[in-house]
């Protein structure tokens, strides 16, 4: 997906809404290091082992790990890191994903959602109605 540039009215507006999410898309070197460690969310490992195990950069994954770790999605201990808490990480690849998805497909406007939400059927309501047929 090629890249295309800001209008200045977004650039100036970067840091008003405090700091950006990092980019976890599969692509990019964040995203494929957050990977990782998510896949592996109950052990640590050294910065050298994810160099080994995740196709990047060797001298990105040290700024990646920092930023990451700014972001509260991991953490390290002596020359250890892992992956954020267990809830903490599960929450947040579910927020990166949504968010990811929207910048990928545009995410559902506000009529798509209207439309939808003319004809969904709630699964709960339905199973009850259907328990009280029977």
């Amino acid at each position: 997906m090629p890249k295309v540039p800001i209008s200045k009215d977004e650039f100036r507006s970067i840091d008003e809404d405090g700091p950006s999410l990092p980019d976890l898309a599969p692509d990019t070197t964040q995203g494929a290091v957050y990977r990782f460690l998510l896949e592996h969310a109950d052990q640590a490992f050294r910065q050298r082992e994810i160099v080994e195990a995740v196709d990047v950069p060797e001298g990105s994954v040290g700024p990646t790990l920092k930023r990451l770790e700014e972001h509260g999605l991991v953490e390290h201990r002596d020359r250890f890191w892992t992956i954020a808490d267990a809830e903490h990480a599960v929450a947040s690849a579910g927020l990166h994903g949504a968010a990811t998805a929207d910048d990928i497909d545009g995410g559902f406007s506000d009529d798509d959602v209207e439309a939808w939400m003319e004809t969904a059927v709630d699964p709960i309501e339905s199973e009850t109605e259907s328990d009280e047929g029977s």
